[in-house]
């Protein structure tokens, strides 16, 4: 189930109403997916979550797939120019380096939530090779938020260049 999810304006709504239909398993579900990443992840990250809460959100119109803006389906066919500048600047990166930066740079640039869990990401990283990946990843979300100005602004600060 590799598919991305959602959640829809009935969703928004039971969230604010309460809904006591939920289990709490599923209400949790419903409370963090969105389709920064597959549905199999947001179920691996609620405990005692099982792929039957995820279906009753579906059934429940609470969530649904989601598809990416034309723009970002487009960088997915070809990558963008941000990442690979950052694949550039990453080549010769610094371990404590690329940690302190990742950590200040997430929790301003993606929100209270992104940002949150990219530095928990960062923090539960086991070494350079996990760090270059979060880095290629917060370049992706870093373009889709702010476009391609921000993200390659943020791989010359990963090179060194102001």
């Amino acid at each position: 189930m590799s598919v991305r999810l959602q959640r829809t304006d009935a969703g928004r709504e039971a969230i604010r109403a309460r809904d006591g239909q939920l289990s709490r398993a599923a209400r949790n579900l419903l409370l963090i997916v969105d389709p920064s990443r597959p549905a199999e992840q947001w179920l691996a990250a609620v405990a005692g979550a099982q792929p039957a809460d995820l279906e009753r959100l579906i059934t429940l119109g609470y969530v649904a797939e989601s598809s990416p803006p034309p723009r970002l389906a487009a960088a997915v066919v070809a990558a963008s120019r941000a990442r690979a500048a950052a694949l550039a600047a990453l080549a010769g990166a610094e371990p404590r380096a690329l940690y302190d930066l990742l950590t200040s740079e997430a929790r301003t640039r993606l929100g209270l939530v992104k940002g949150y869990r990219m530095v928990l990401d960062v923090e539960r990283s086991q070494g350079l090779d996990e760090l270059r990946q979060l880095a290629l990843r917060f370049v992706d979300e870093l373009e889709a938020a702010d476009g391609e100005a921000e993200a390659l602004a943020f791989c010359r600060r990963l090179g060194g260049t102001p």
